[in-house]
């Protein structure tokens, strides 16, 4: 199973989208490529967004923002595109089975309120993939 997560930056959204994807997935032993992109990445992961998942106990090495062709998003079996500024540039995209849109806002940049994204983001992953918490 290949699985993408497009958000605008992809400097948090779809980072914690990637990396509570890869954890929830290693931890029920399902093998799956994940990615993560975006549609105008920014130069660096928010060093909030590494904050919450380190202490969240995700890992975190090796998250860094990319641009969608930086993935082989026309080859994954799950597309997820978590914001509505992404949206728009993801109409082209071809060849997903599966296609989720979440309208998850970018938080402000105060530590509780990239908790509640993350906590938002595990909760749509867990739907998506059918995991008890």
């Amino acid at each position: 199973m290949k699985i993408a997560f497009v958000s605008k930056g992809n400097a948090v959204r779809s980072i914690m989208a990637e990396a509570v994807a890869k954890k929830l997935l290693a931890d029920v032993g399902l093998k799956a490529e994940v990615y993560s992109a975006g549609t105008q990445p920014e130069r660096e992961v928010n060093p909030l967004t590494i904050k919450v998942l380190e202490e969240k106990g995700y890992p975190t090495e090796g998250l860094y923002p990319k641009p969608i062709g930086k993935i082989p998003y026309r080859k994954v079996d799950i597309l997820v595109v978590l914001c509505n500024e992404a949206r728009e540039k993801c109409e082209f995209v071809p060849s997903h089975k599966r296609r989720e849109n979440w309208s998850i806002d970018e938080p402000p940049q105060r530590i509780e309120a990239f908790m509640r994204t993350l906590s938002t983001i595990e909760e749509h992953l867990r739907d998506l993939l059918k995991l008890q918490p």
